[in-house]
């Protein structure tokens, strides 16, 4: 045990010395005429603990780890032409996409890249309030996925709002398993002139899933289920305060067979994974060379998930903490604590999170 957290404060201990050197750096890459290339590097290492009281199962775990390790190269080949490429774990492709700067506010991708559903499941690793996602980014909101996406931001000088667009198909080969095209599409904006600083958004993800059938129906062949999904969110920011806040929902239908005394029916059942989520942070400068500022945050979350399957109840997210920036933010601190109360079951659920993370 003292060997495995030797190891491990010593990489938190190199990634804080990489992370210092990166800020002090005039660049991390190149340029040319028509082209340039940039290096970056992401780690978070850190100690979880998590302690689990129910009456079925009794859980105590403390462990070191290292949850992100992300190498990206990114820039542009020509004028309007960029490219992004991020390598999770140094041998998953993350990310790899190309860009299109167009005429009139318009720009395209292709790749890999977030499908426009919500805005903290499209947040970019590194970039999180809390030490991870809400469990609503995770269950519902579809991620990163390979397709072709278009954006879109208004440009008038004279016109009192911000409007911006996105839209994309995608080839959810991870969820169907089958040769689908799925589409998707947000739209967000300042609803108030007087509150610029206001911006509300919704999204909707339509798309279709297969499911293995174990006792199939009369008619053979691959079934595939409409799995549409919906999202409103809303983030207002004023001074060093920052309230964000979403609400998601996913359908979702599986097949099932029912058993009656006189026969076995194939049926099907349907519900909707739901959730919402805000998070409050504070934003405070510290009068230090390396040590930039410091930022508390509080978030709540209520998941419900789908009851198609037994064992599924809604939980209650309680989550405290605080990060610290040094080094131009290169280098970050986090601390949290999350509790999760289940329904019908008020059981201790708890996690601490404390980690160093370095991003250039």
């Amino acid at each position: 045990m003292r060997r495995a957290a030797g190891r491990i404060y010593g990489l938190i201990a190199a990634t804080v010395i990489c992370g210092s050197a990166a800020a002090h750096a005039v660049a991390v890459g190149f340029a040319g005429e028509d082209f340039s290339v940039n290096v970056g590097l992401l780690l978070r290492a850190g100690h979880y603990y998590q302690f689990v009281d129910w009456e079925e199962e009794k859980l105590d775990v403390s462990r070191f780890s290292l949850t992100e390790a992300e190498l990206a190269t990114y820039g542009r080949i020509f004028e309007r032409v960029s490219y992004d490429i991020r390598i999770s774990g140094f041998s998953n492709i993350r990310e790899a996409k190309v860009g299109v700067e167009l005429p009139a506010g318009f720009s395209a991708k292709v790749g890999k890249q977030f499908v426009p559903f919500g805005v903290e499941a499209t947040t970019p690793e590194g970039y999180f309030t809390c030490s991870t996602r809400t469990a609503s980014s995770y269950e519902i909101a579809p991620g990163r996925d390979y397709g072709l996406r278009f954006d879109y931001v208004l440009e008038r000088d004279d016109w009192p709002y911000e409007i911006g667009a996105a839209a994309g198909i995608y080839n959810n080969a991870d969820r169907s398993n089958a040769p689908l095209v799925d589409g998707a599409w947000r739209l967000y904006g300042t609803p108030v002139p007087a509150a610029t600083t206001l911006v509300a958004g919704c999204s909707f993800y339509y798309g279709k899933e297969y499911r293995m059938i174990e006792i199939p129906p009369r008619v053979d062949g691959p079934y595939f289920f409409a799995a549409p999904r919906l999202g409103f969110d809303v983030s207002y920011e004023t001074g060093p305060f920052n309230l964000a806040a979403e609400y998601m929902q996913y359908y979702i239908q599986e097949e099932c067979v029912g058993v009656s005394p006189k026969r076995r029916e194939y049926v099907y059942k349907d519900d909707y994974y739901r959730g919402y989520f805000a998070t409050l942070s504070y934003s405070h400068p510290l009068p230090y060379e390396y040590v930039q500022s410091v930022r508390p945050y509080l978030r709540y979350e209520h998941f419900k998930p789908a009851v198609i399957r037994r064992g599924n109840v809604q939980e209650d997210y309680y989550t405290g903490g605080f990060s610290i920036f040094f080094f131009d933010r290169v280098v970050m601190f986090r601390a949290d604590y999350t509790r999760i109360i289940e329904e019908k079951c008020r059981s201790a659920n708890d996690s601490i999170a404390s980690e160093f993370q370095v991003m250039f």
